[in-house]
């Protein structure tokens, strides 16, 4: 069984990047190429570029990986909500087996809109996840309207809860209650983004408390590479091995790798 990164990131520098609300704009390039020698440096045959939020729908330059590497990548697209099926069954083709809905700095969205229901409506007939990076504020208000469509529902980096709060933040011990073994997946990866000093701490007690609620099988991992805003301080051999020592078990970190991975990701 092969090792896949099921989180990773490539983009071209711009002058003016495309997303209007974007809190955060990257001064160089992270290319495909680039991130294909991580992969083979480190033994991963297959991995999953998610779309920056800084490029908003603007997709082309994953599609153009994806279309490079199609035996070793597959893409999750941020797209907005009126797309008709015959570009989504485009995508679907190109490789893309998700969306993305990136909520920090913006407003909670509405997915009781008939906009939101014909769209992830058309995700479930694809057969794609969602995936959504979110504080568990929204996370709690959006999980249980997701819980009508046949989805799967990926969270991103633990449930990104409050550093300083730690586990014992209230709405992530409401988010964990919520989780379902059956629709739902957490990426336990981007332990940085739970804090400086103690992101390691909170991301061990937070995985604790996931296979407490029977979330062993739904665990995946990804570099997050190239780590933006964080990436004087983490690389992906540092990503990698912190990660281990977070699951502190061979067998475990084994089965996140590559079952969990590969369950959740088909190539």
């Amino acid at each position: 069984m092969h090792y896949m990164d099921a989180h990773a990131h490539v983009f071209l520098h711009h002058e003016t990047y495309p997303a209007a609300t974007v809190r955060y704009r990257p001064d160089y390039t992270a290319s495909v190429e680039s991130y294909i020698e991580q992969l083979d440096k480190h033994g991963f045959c297959k991995a999953v570029l998610v779309q920056p939020s800084f490029l908003g729908t603007d997709n082309s330059y994953m599609l153009k990986a994806l279309l490079k590497y199609p035996d070793r990548l597959r893409g999750i697209a941020v797209l907005p909500n009126t797309i008709n099926t015959s570009t989504l069954r485009s995508l679907d083709q190109q490789g893309v087996v998700g969306i993305r809905i990136n909520l920090f700095g913006i407003t909670c969205p509405d997915l009781t809109t008939p906009q939101w229901k014909v769209f992830l409506s058309q995700l479930a007939d694809m057969n794609w996840q969602v995936e959504i990076q979110a504080p568990p504020v929204y996370l709690i208000q959006l999980l249980p309207i997701l819980k009508q469509y046949r989805l799967n529902i990926v969270i991103d980096h633990f449930g990104r809860f409050n550093p300083i709060k730690g586990v014992q933040d209230r709405e992530f011990l409401q988010l964990l209650d919520m989780l379902d073994p059956d629709q739902h997946w957490i990426k336990v990866s981007g332990y940085y983004r739970l804090g400086n000093e103690i992101g390691i701490q909170n991301a061990k007690d937070a995985l604790k408390l996931l296979i407490q609620r029977n979330m062993r099988n739904r665990l995946i991992w990804g570099s997050d590479w190239p780590h933006t805003q964080n990436e004087s301080q983490i690389n992906f051999t540092k990503a990698l091995t912190t990660f281990k020592k977070i699951i502190n078990c061979d067998e475990l970190t084994a089965q996140i790798l590559t079952t969990n991975n590969t369950s959740l990701f088909t190539f």
